[in-house]
């Protein structure tokens, strides 16, 4: 396998040690979204980068855009359809998955689980969907709202970041205006930076924000942004299908385009 080159890893937040692998994906705006997605979380990883699509050399597709070619190197492979996921995962043990986002639910699918969240019981998952425009990355939403899924999202967002020279913004939400609930925000805040590679540092600022009615305020600020990168609902199927989830809602109502990830959960 060749692996991606002069790169240095961050903190060993994935479980396994495998390639980041890129799931198949016909849609062309997500398609290029996840390699650009998968490019960077396996430069910043120090991994291969598996793909799901036949080619000898993923540079001589519009898969991956122009402004990550340079230095990008992977180990193309067949691996036909969204179906034969499963099976790829079991072989290759990778450090991350990246696929395609169902973005058209009706209610009651909140009732399940989708393949995302089942396929985190393998692997870091990062799903992303074919809104808005993919040729230009400067800004990066990151709303923290504690959790097992923030340090992924935070990750997956400087890695992009690291791509496209942008900027990512550490948002949280408070929806009252207590003492207490400045200080959890704050905290999370610091805790969710600290996480970041002190290389990356300068790129990340932090936002604290009061506003009752923490998707609505995520929702409207993520349209000030090239993209927006957060965590999974933690809440179970049945929890979020009878209050509702924030990250659901977001997913649902935001304009811009929105990455969910989902940290590896083996339970």
């Amino acid at each position: 396998m060749l692996g991606v080159s002069d790169t240095q890893p961050v903190a060993d937040t994935h479980r396994a040690s495998g390639p980041c692998v890129l799931g198949s994906i016909r849609d062309e705006t997500a398609q290029i979204r996840a390699a650009s997605v998968a490019h960077a979380l396996a430069a910043t990883r120090n991994v291969d980068l598996l793909v799901s699509e036949t080619v000898t050399s993923l540079e001589e597709t519009t898969a991956l855009p122009e402004s990550h070619r340079a230095g990008y190197c992977s180990t193309p492979d067949t691996l036909e359809g969204e179906a034969t996921l499963d099976p790829v995962v079991d072989q290759h043990e990778p450090s991350a998955l990246v696929c395609k986002r169902r973005t058209e639910q009706h209610l009651i699918d909140e009732l399940f689980s989708d393949r995302a969240e089942r396929l985190s019981r393998k692997t870091d998952v990062v799903t992303v969907d074919n809104r808005g425009e993919t040729d230009r990355i400067a800004s990066i939403l990151v709303p923290i709202a504690g959790g097992d899924h923030s340090q992924l999202a935070v990750e997956t967002a400087v890695a992009l970041a690291a791509a496209n020279d942008a900027a990512v913004d550490l948002f949280h939400v408070i929806e009252a205006d207590t003492d207490e609930a400045k200080q959890t925000g704050q905290q999370l805040l610091a805790e969710a930076s600290a996480t970041v590679d002190p290389a990356e540092s300068d790129r990340v600022d932090t936002w604290l924000y009061e506003t009752p009615g923490a998707a609505a305020a995520i929702t409207e600020q993520s349209n000030y942004y090239d993209l927006t990168v957060m965590g999974a609902p933690t809440d179970s199927p049945l929890k979020r299908f009878v209050f509702g989830s924030t990250s659901k809602q977001v997913q649902r109502e935001a304009d811009s385009p929105v990455i969910v990830v989902h940290t590896h959960n083996s339970a």
